[in-house]
């Protein structure tokens, strides 16, 4: 399903794509692993703010459709946020039911909806456990999930500092795809959801840059 992407959403993409080009040496691997089509999990590690943006722009479908707290939402902003296909999800809720249907009929239309299953940035880099509420969309969205690991936006952004700094090298890397039946042994565990979010951030671990590109980032 094709959508027609708006104005604000373009802007913003385009806006990103200059930075990280202009402002870091960055890489990309992996895009043929992204479904062309269908709905599509991106579950990735959290560690910056560059982290979504850095994701999302390199998408090789787009829209992607992200998380946003309800209070960014405030104050007149909704209508921006909305037209950046961001989600709004009250983070004060045990679980916001009307965030999990929309993601699922986002899901069910053909859309790519990106997560972090960690939940909140990492505050040393180092990959923290996921949260079970990802592993509900795991198993209730029956789609593909795409595994996605940054490296390099920890320590050109890490948690705590103001601004970031520039220039350092930064890579995203798409790993091959999960499909649904790879988590049918989830659902025989006494948690489930957890098994299924702990499942996906192995799949994350998993992931690394090419070898010569490790070799120059030390």
């Amino acid at each position: 399903m094709s959508t027609r992407l708006s104005w604000p959403y373009q802007m913003s993409v385009a806006f990103f794509r200059m930075v990280f080009r202009w402002g870091y040496r960055r890489k990309v691997y992996g895009l043929e692993h992204v479904p062309s089509t269908g709905g599509v999990i991106l579950a990735g590690n959290h560690v910056s703010y560059l982290d979504p943006p850095l994701i999302a722009v390199h998408c090789s479908r787009q829209p992607v459709y992200s998380f946003a707290r309800q209070t960014l939402f405030q104050h007149g902003m909704g209508w921006w946020f909305r037209r950046l296909y961001m989600l709004e999800v009250d983070r004060d809720k045990g679980s916001d039911l009307h965030a999990f249907r929309q993601v699922l009929q986002l899901l069910q239309n053909h859309q790519v909806v990106q997560m972090f299953p960690e939940g909140t940035r990492s505050p040393n880099g180092v990959l923290q456990r996921g949260k079970k509420g990802v592993g509900w969309f795991l198993l209730k969205g029956r789609v593909p999930v795409v595994p996605v690991r940054v490296f390099g936006t920890f320590e050109a952004w890490p948690k705590g500092k103001r601004f970031p700094s520039f220039r350092p090298q930064i890579s995203v890397v798409f790993g091959k795809p999960l499909l649904p039946d790879d988590f049918a042994s989830c659902q025989n565990d006494p948690d489930p959801y957890q098994a299924a979010s702990d499942r996906v951030m192995q799949a994350i671990a998993n992931l690394h840059r090419p070898i010569d590109e490790e070799r120059k980032g030390k």
